[in-house]
């Protein structure tokens, strides 16, 4: 039982855990979910009006606000129903493939913290200015973010009953309009729809939705550029030199062609070639090309 729950470190590569309990291995998007049962056990000690006082995202006035609240929110449950249940269980089927097959742990932790962010700026700013009594609390809204991008990156796949991704995600946006203009909550309609645009533009810049051209992507891509081709140059009368034995066969390390080759080859060892995503596939063919020609 004792080796059963020993904590181990996780690997060294990003889509790997951050560490074990046991056989699980903990990443990211775990650690979200862990966060949220905790939340739900506080509501269960504190009660509902305990978690809305100390962990959910409200105020009065700006004067009130609570800064801890900007990134307790998710884990904050003043009521609980069943949806709350069916939340932390999209945000860990859908973070989980985003976390694997894309991201990383690391940059899908940042980009959780972003779409914190910018659903946080937008709570506080439009309930200053329309409705000081709005509520943002529980992981609906991230998992909302999270499910959305994923229908968004990947569109064409297949949901139950032969649906396609990006026909349930139209199905989820209007069942969200619905809801909250039926309950006339314009504060959290404002945040869903404008979060969605800014946290598009956040996603872009984290290198998903390639096939969105034209939302703005500001960083790089992370990817070495190919080096531009010399101009010719006129060459200089003279003696050449010519290699020989005379040269000096001191050896060096692992180039980092090989070293990347290596972490890419220990990963698809680890993970299988599912693992790979379409970047990484295309950077492992570039490598052995190269590695071919010398």
């Amino acid at each position: 039982m004792r080796e059963r729950f020993r904590l181990t470190p996780g690997g060294r590569y990003p889509h790997e855990p951050w560490f074990h309990i046991g056989s699980l291995g903990v990443t990211t998007t775990w650690l979200v979910v862990f966060g949220s049962i905790v939340g739900l056990v506080l509501f269960a000690m504190l009660g509902g009006e305990g978690v809305y006082n100390g962990l959910a995202l409200a105020q009065s006035n700006l004067a009130a606000l609570k800064l801890w609240t900007l990134v307790t929110w998710p884990f904050s449950y003043p009521q609980f129903s069943i949806f709350d249940v069916l939340a932390i269980f999209f945000f860990w089927y859908f973070g989980s493939d985003l976390e694997r097959n894309e991201l990383g742990k690391v940059r899908f932790a940042w980009l959780l913290v972003a779409f914190t962010a910018v659903l946080s700026v937008l709570a506080v700013f439009f309930g200053s200015v329309l409705d000081p009594t709005y509520l943002l609390a529980g992981l609906g809204m991230l998992e909302m973010m999270v499910v959305l991008l994923w229908i968004a990156q990947w569109p064409d796949r297949m949901f139950i009953f032969n649906i396609p991704a990006w026909l349930f995600g139209v199905i989820l946006v209007g069942i969200q309009l619905i809801q909250y203009l039926g309950y006339r909550s314009f504060v959290m309609l404002l945040v869903f729809v404008v979060g969605l645009a800014v946290n598009a533009f956040v996603a872009r810049q984290f290198g998903l939705l390639d096939r969105f051209a034209w939302i703005p992507r500001v960083a790089g891509d992370g990817q070495p550029k190919p080096a531009k081709p010399a101009k010719n140059k006129k060459r200089r009368s003279g003696p050449t030199v010519v290699a020989g034995p005379w040269e000096s066969s001191t050896p060096t390390g692992p180039s980092k062609d090989e070293q990347r080759m290596d972490e890419l080859l220990d990963k698809i060892h680890a993970e299988g070639a599912d693992s790979l995503t379409s970047k990484e596939r295309k950077e492992l063919m570039q490598l052995r090309e190269r590695r071919r020609r010398g």
